[in-house]
């Protein structure tokens, strides 16, 4: 798995499954889903993305048999990203999965097939790290050499070999077979499938869940501000809904080009206008930081107001979102301490900022203006109570926090949302798996 033309960067950007349909009595099949490595050249900031897909992708499944890191047998030194990356996934998982952790060595044919001196320090940082627990022993490890493979790439492209080459590859090729068999029979029989989700949500998964939440929760707070002041405003009677639409690709949204404006109501809305992305945008050439991910396309509709439409009830439910807005984001940044940044308030500030865009020239109108000051006054109050949090460090347990994200999905606008959500990962997840039959010629890609 190798980029020539990207030495050190990644190559897989994406998690990715290849189901292999084992020749046995039982018609097991075997899920290898091979993920984004660490240590990318491109530095901490791409590592730490590609960290926050594996935790997302994981967190979507229901349980996993084995974690296997991948690592050199012949290493100086192991790279820290390593511990942060197992301690990030420990904490997603649980305790339980360290009995499910695997090492796994590649390249192996130059150290005799053993964990060389990658052992030794291997070791040495688990004890140092407090992650003594996490078996590295004969059983689970595996060591094996992809040489072999190279070898039959190249007699395929008609390059020749002595029989000194024919006969190292050849062992190289029976010593990697064996030890795949091992690791298989360990995987399938010895090892107890770790549940992902059970009863007890640990603080990673409460975090990925917010992180999740964060786009669904401030976009029905601005539609129940618009609602209000059309309801104040307007005498048309008419109200806008919020339409999530699936996605069927990776995408983001790019803040620097122009996007389609449509006018609902007295009320103009900038669209979203997706761009698929993968390691680079396939629509515009613009900074990366420019670009904000999405789950969902949002599209809007406008329609008479139902006659049992309730102002308080919408006020109550706007109070209760600003609540549960301030709760989420200082449990992100100050228990589960996924970042350092306010994703609540930098989505918040986005959201201005589009709508003052919509305050200046053919689209500048009373009721557009009257939304942003709205925004403004809801970040106002948010940024007081995230002080007033920080200040007296009264914050709710996880326990609490849990119950807070069942209330606030029971929310029909957050429940439509976040459906879309998972459509979309699940669509996207499908995409890169790769099914292999018992007859190696009848590999299928989804």
């Amino acid at each position: 798995n190798e980029d020539f033309d990207h030495p050190g960067q990644s190559v897989t950007q994406h998690c990715k499954s290849y189901v292999f349909h084992l020749n046995d009595t039982n018609k097991t099949k075997l899920r290898i889903i091979d993920t984004p490595g660490f240590g990318d050249t491109r530095g901490l900031r791409q590592d730490d993305a590609n960290m926050q897909h594996i935790l997302e992708y994981i967190n979507e499944l229901t349980h996993l048999n084995a974690v296997c890191f991948l690592l050199k047998p012949n290493a100086s030194r192991i790279n820290s990203f390593f511990i942060a990356c197992l301690t990030q996934l420990l904490d997603l998982l649980g305790p339980n999965a360290r009995q499910n952790i695997v090492f796994c060595f590649t390249n192996a044919r130059s150290t005799f097939y053993t964990p060389g001196d990658t052992a030794p320090l291997l070791k040495s940082m688990l004890q140092s790290f407090s992650f003594g627990d996490i078996p590295f022993i004969k059983q689970n490890t595996f060591c094996f050499d992809n040489e072999s493979f190279r070898y039959l790439v190249a007699r395929q492209n008609s390059i020749e070999f002595n029989d000194q080459d024919y006969s190292e590859y050849e062992n190289s090729w029976s010593k990697s077979v064996t030890e795949s068999n091992h690791f298989l029979s360990f995987v399938c029989r010895e090892l107890k499938s770790h549940v992902i989700k059970d009863e007890s949500q640990s603080i990673k998964q409460t975090q990925l869940q917010i992180s999740c939440m964060i786009r669904p929760m401030l976009e029905t707070m601005r539609n129940i501000f618009q609602n209000l002041i059309a309801w104040k405003m307007d005498t048309s009677n008419g109200s806008i809904e919020l339409n999530p639409i699936v996605l069927h690709r990776s995408a983001a949204v790019c803040y620097t080009c122009p996007r389609p404006i449509i006018k609902l109501g007295k009320f103009w809305i900038i669209k979203d206008f997706p761009h698929e992305i993968q390691n680079t945008c396939y629509s515009c050439a613009c900074p990366s930081d420019q670009h904000i991910r999405i789950d969902y396309k949002l599209d809007y509709t406008y329609c008479e107001r139902c006659p049992n439409t309730n102002q308080e009830e919408m006020k109550k439910s706007l109070d209760l979102l600003f609540r549960a807005s301030a709760e989420f984001a200082y449990f992100l940044m100050n228990v589960a301490r996924s970042s350092k940044d306010d994703s609540f308030l930098i989505h918040i500030v986005h959201m201005i900022s589009r709508e003052n865009d919509l305050c200046t020239g053919e689209t500048r109108n009373e009721m557009n203006s009257k939304l942003v000051e709205k925004l403004m006054e809801l970040m106002a109050r948010y940024q007081q109570s995230i002080e007033t949090l920080e200040r007296n460090q009264e914050h709710s347990n996880l326990n609490d926090i849990n119950v807070l994200i069942q209330t606030i999905y029971k929310n029909p606008m957050i429940q439509k949302q976040m459906d879309a959500i998972k459509q979309s990962r699940k669509i996207i997840m499908k995409q890169y798996e790769c099914e292999f039959l018992n007859d190696s010629t009848n590999a299928k890609t989804s």
